[in-house]
């Protein structure tokens, strides 16, 4: 039978991944899809998302953050995957 330290030790560490939980909204958006930064309007391909922390910031904790890649190659770039919308091309 579970102890009663054993239960608030698990309870901790459900409490410490839920820092780690995406933005609403952002869980929707898959890897591969055509997204635009809202901070500087640049237009890039969705890489990934997952918790990091920038080497500059320390021992900070995780937090999430999307890698976007330019369309057609170049350098990756980071932002707050709240900052991002994908974008909608209209058919003609």
């Amino acid at each position: 039978m579970e102890q009663p330290s054993e239960r608030a030790a698990v309870s901790r560490r459900v409490s410490d991944v839920d820092w780690l939980a995406l933005p609403r909204g952002t869980e929707r958006i898959p890897c591969g899809a055509l997204v635009v930064d809202l901070d500087t309007g640049q237009v890039g391909v969705l890489q990934d998302v997952t918790p990091y922390v920038p080497p500059w910031r320390g021992d900070q904790r995780p937090c999430p953050t999307a890698f976007v890649r330019p369309v057609g190659g170049g350098r990756e770039w980071t932002v707050p995957p709240e900052r991002l919308r994908v974008v909608r091309r209209d058919r003609g």
